[in-house]
């Protein structure tokens, strides 16, 4: 019988084939172990490979320290309360070479850690309020974070990574996902920091945090990708604002964009579109909330009839639709407060655990996308 790994059925390393046992060997050429966040991707190989490579893309390359990078991963996950990002990469800070002291200080109290470097505590800040407050993030936020990166490569790798983790963390949070770290271990600070210490340990050792390459398609053709799919296969008016200071980046930006591809494609356009509405008026990103309207607008779909459905209250959309829209709500504002009881009710209206997977992947890939929107967007 395999471990628990989330809500949602997985398939185990030992009992893959095909392209998923590839996929697995592929991430076990740089861990030692699947970690349970990937596996809970193992319905969707093709989506499991694209969030691999993006995060091999974003943490093994560009110019941003490694260090710093899981300091805002760490910071990112806590913001966002999930417990399964903030002990995963806690390892990799210390890995890292990040002093524990410091680290579990960051940890804490965030901006307000005593040893944080200038620059480390505005990308902490930027980064937590990016996660916590978009909506309340100013252009005054985003001169000063450039201000104090002025480097574009790496502001685009910082944002990407807050981007990313914005994604993945509540994925964690809405499914379930449990910790590697045995719960008896879990259960006292001492332990609990001991353990993850002892993996830190263990990590510098066996792992290689260098820098390495992401094989990629080169900038000009995925920017042509890029306007293919907002413009023509999406039919939006405009392409995502920032998007273009990805090109600084060649294998992030590879990396995201197929991430993106995948979203449109594991989904309904319809639902697609719901979602987006959703997310964007959530998070205060007018550029998908104005742009999903539309789409939806068209084609005789009210957008105020979508949010309410969003919210639970009165919607002619179906029972089933307004139970994903709920799920795409509640991931985005308290992740963490979605238990099994969610997926049951998704079950219950039809939905397979692959499609539930979709869901999440989708309304994650949404929260990711606003964040580099919003992070990236001229100021």
């Amino acid at each position: 019988m395999p471990l628990f790994v989330a809500y949602i059925r997985h398939i185990a390393p030992a009992q893959a084939g095909g392209r998923l046992a590839q996929v697995y060997r592929e991430i076990r050429g740089e861990v030692p172990r699947v970690p349970n966040l990937m596996q809970v991707f193992s319905l969707r190989p093709e989506t499991m490979e694209g969030v691999y490579r993006l995060w091999l893309s974003i943490m093994w390359s560009g110019r941003t320290p490694r260090q710093l990078k899981e300091l805002v991963a760490v910071v990112v996950a806590r913001a966002a309360r999930c417990d399964y990002c903030t002990d995963a990469h806690m390892v990799y800070l210390l890995a890292a070479g990040m002093d524990s002291r410091k680290a579990w200080d960051a940890s804490a109290r965030l901006g307000e850690a005593a040893d944080l470097s200038d620059q480390e505590r505005e990308a902490v800040r930027f980064a937590v309020r990016l996660t916590g407050e978009p909506r309340a993030l100013r252009n005054s936020d985003r001169a000063r974070f450039a201000q104090m990166w002025p480097s574009v490569e790496e502001r685009v790798e910082i944002v990407a990574t807050v981007s990313a983790f914005n994604s993945v963390t509540r994925l964690a949070n809405a499914l379930g996902v449990d910790s590697e770290i045995p719960r008896a271990l879990r259960r006292f600070e001492s332990g609990h920091r001991g353990v993850i210490g002892l993996l830190a340990r263990l990590s510098a050792l066996s792992l290689d945090l260098d820098e390495k390459p992401v094989l990629g398609d080169p900038p000009e053709q995925n920017q042509a990708a890029l306007r293919t799919l907002f413009l023509d296969q999406l039919g939006f008016s405009a392409l995502p604002p920032g998007f273009e200071l990805l090109e600084a980046c060649p294998e992030l930006f590879d990396g995201q964009l197929r991430i993106v591809k995948k979203s449109v494609a594991v989904m309904p356009r319809d639902r697609w579109m719901r979602i987006g509405l959703v997310v964007g008026r959530l998070t205060g990103c007018d550029f998908f909330a104005t742009n999903c309207a539309d789409w939806l607008t068209q084609r005789g779909e009210s957008a105020d009839d979508v949010i309410a459905a969003g919210e639970g209250s009165d919607s002619s959309l179906p029972d089933g639709e307004r139970a994903c829209l709920r799920f795409a709500r509640d991931f985005t504002l308290h992740s963490h407060t979605i238990g099994e009881d969610r997926i049951v009710e998704l079950r219950g209206f039809g939905l397979s655990d692959g499609a539930i997977l979709d869901l999440a992947y989708v309304t994650g890939t949404f929260n990711g996308m606003v964040c580099l929107v919003l992070g990236l967007a001229p100021f």
